[in-house]
This record gives structure tokens, C-alpha cells and sequence, in this order.
């Protein structure tokens, strides 16, 4: 109890993101957190609010005939700038993979206590459901918020969950903390150019390696350019023997290479 009490006393002192960041590494993964990436490497784009400007993503995927994964907020979808459920639906039946994003687009640690959260979750998920997007079984966390209890909240409700957490996701990493790469707009101070995208892509065709674009296409910075880029990083990724593929078809893959399958998402009800 000392110990937990010094550590929470230390968490409160930093920054948000790095507050959780530290969470996770002073007290460890839980059983239901640990994910050993699947042997074969796989490049994820995740376009992340449901902006009308991924469809400008949709245009390159589909021209290299790679699936991506789309976020959304049910609040949000048809919202002036907006993605409506029409355009969504087609973005699925595409093949394109529907994730979500929370109900409202507030951060998973604004909520009073777990019931809170996963009411609003089990809301928004009905929502989609009733549209025809499905029942999403990735969570994207709207802008990248998370905890140890925010975690053990949504792990009932989804396969996995993406946090805003630069990384690579090597050989293993937290199911329910997925590291991204930014790309396009929210770069920071990385380094962000071709050479550099291509390096990464390069260490991750070793094996064991999921590396994960996260695109804000509505963002500044983001421009046909970017657009441009990445289709030349999708063909990099493949001609170096990396698969370009959806979070649902990549641990899919994995599953039935034998690899532990992760759980199936439920209607909420």
C-alpha cells in the first residue's frame, strides 16, 4: 500500500501523457494488456476523427488495394466537415475497418468513474451498430487518453485500443495501449520525412514489428504532399514483405497462423 501510494503521489506530478506513460511502466502490464505482435510485420493506417478529408486516404488506399482504419466519434459523423453515416457505410463496405473513436470525442479520463464511461461506450456502439458500420472491436482513444482503470474499463468492449503514445509496437506490447507513428499533421519534433518513414519501415520488416501511421488528413500540415507520401511508404512497406493491412485482419492473420486470436467484439446491450 506504501508502495502504491508513493507511485500515485509521483504520477500526479507530471504531465498528462507522461502521467499515464508512467502508470503503466512502475506498475507493469496486467494479464488481459499483453499482445505478442504477430510474427508477420504489418503496416496499420489509422485516419483518426472521420474528417471528409479522409476520404482523400480512402482515394490512395484504394488505388494500392490496402484497407485502412477509420475512426469515428458518433457525435461527430455528419457534422459540418463531418463524414456522414452514407459515406461511412460505403468507406466498410469497401472493406476499409469502422473504429471507435467515443461517443462524444471527450477524453476516456474526463469520466466520473468506469460505469460512466462504459455507458457512454455501450450508447455510442449501439449508435454505429444501428447505422450499419457494425460493432466496432478497435477503440482509437480520443486524444489519446488512458489509464490503468481506464484500460481494465473498456477491455470487456474491445480487442484492442490505440493510444497518441509514439512507439513502434515491437515483438510485445499493451493490447489496451497500442503505440502510433504521426503522419502528416502533429509531427512535433520527429523528424517526419521520407527517409526517415522509410527507416522505420525498414527495421520493422525484420519480423514481430507493427508499425502504426496515425493521420490527422484535416489537420495543418497535413496537404497533398503528405497524400503523395504515403502512398509511396504503403508500396516501401510492401515491397520490403510487410503487409498492408486493417487492425482486424492483421491479429485475424495472426489467429489463424496459429497465434493466439484475440476476443471477438460483442453487439453492447
Amino acid at each position: 500500500m506504501i508502495i502504491q501510494r508513493v507511485i500515485q503521489a509521483v504520477v500526479k506530478r507530471v504531465p498528462p501523457h507522461a502521467r499515464d506513460r508512467a502508470e503503466e511502466a512502475l506498475l507493469g502490464l496486467r494479464d488481459f494488456e499483453r499482445l505478442a505482435t504477430p510474427a508477420q510485420s504489418a503496416l496499420t493506417i489509422v485516419c483518426d476523427d472521420g474528417e471528409l478529408k479522409d476520404l482523400d486516404v480512402v482515394e490512395v488506399l484504394e488505388s494500392r488495394g490496402v484497407k485502412g482504419v477509420f475512426a469515428v466519434s458518433p457525435d461527430l459523423i455528419g457534422k459540418p466537415g463531418f463524414l456522414s453515416y452514407e459515406q461511412l457505410r460505403s468507406i466498410r463496405a469497401a472493406g476499409h475497418e469502422i473504429a471507435f473513436h467515443g461517443t462524444t470525442h471527450d477524453p476516456f479520463t474526463s469520466f466520473a468513474d468506469a460505469r460512466s464511461l462504459q455507458e457512454a461506450v455501450r450508447d455510442g456502439m449501439r449508435r454505429l451498430h444501428a447505422e450499419g458500420l457494425g460493432v466496432p472491436s478497435t477503440l482509437i482513444y480520443p486524444f489519446g487518453r488512458n489509464s490503468r482503470a481506464v484500460r481494465k474499463a473498456v477491455s470487456g468492449s474491445f480487442d484492442c485500443a490505440f493510444t497518441t503514445w509514439y512507439g513502434l509496437n515491437e515483438r510485445r506490447c499493451n493490447r489496451y495501449a497500442i503505440r502510433r507513428i504521426p503522419f502528416g499533421a502533429y509531427t512535433g519534433k520527429l523528424p517526419a520525412t521520407e527517409a526517415w518513414y522509410r527507416g522505420l519501415l525498414d527495421r520493422c520488416a525484420a519480423g514481430a514489428c507493427w508499425p502504426t501511421l496515425m493521420l490527422h488528413p484535416s489537420g495543418p500540415g497535413h496537404d497533398k504532399s503528405h497524400d503523395e507520401l504515403l502512398g509511396r511508404l504503403i508500396d516501401h512497406a510492401r515491397d520490403r514483405g510487410m503487409a498492408v493491412s486493417s487492425v482486424t485482419a492483421h491479429l485475424g492473420a495472426a489467429a489463424q497462423a496459429g497465434q493466439p486470436a484475440p476476443a471477438a467484439g460483442q453487439v453492447p446491450g
